[in-house]
């Protein structure tokens, strides 16, 4: 029973419909390049990041995480996560300036 109610407790942590994302919003782009990247808003680094990967197991189901990359373009800090999803290779960058070391 406990290790039962700790996945689902760890799901509910990482669900874009937990709690914890309550004031997380995503909008923006698909993400697909720096100008169409998904910005992430009303968050802090605890509930960004977990965010940016909970939209990724929402709309790439079963992705296999490569590479999690910071980087700075046009004055902007992005997040960039590297995956593969049905045998194709993905970026997908998030704007994270509103909340980078927050």
């Amino acid at each position: 029973m406990k290790p039962r109610f700790a996945f689902f407790a760890v799901f509910a942590l990482f669900s874009l419909a937990s709690p914890l994302f309550a004031e997380v919003t995503l909008a923006g782009g698909d993400g697909s390049s720096f100008e169409k990247a998904i910005l992430v808003q009303g968050a802090t680094e605890a509930t960004g990041v977990p965010a940016e990967y909970a939209y990724l197991r929402k709309h790439y189901p079963g992705y296999v995480f490569t590479r999690q990359s910071l980087l700075n373009h046009k004055d902007r800090l992005y997040d960039a996560l590297d995956f593969t999803w049905e045998g194709k290779r993905y970026t997908v960058y998030f704007d994270i300036t509103e909340f980078f070391g927050k």
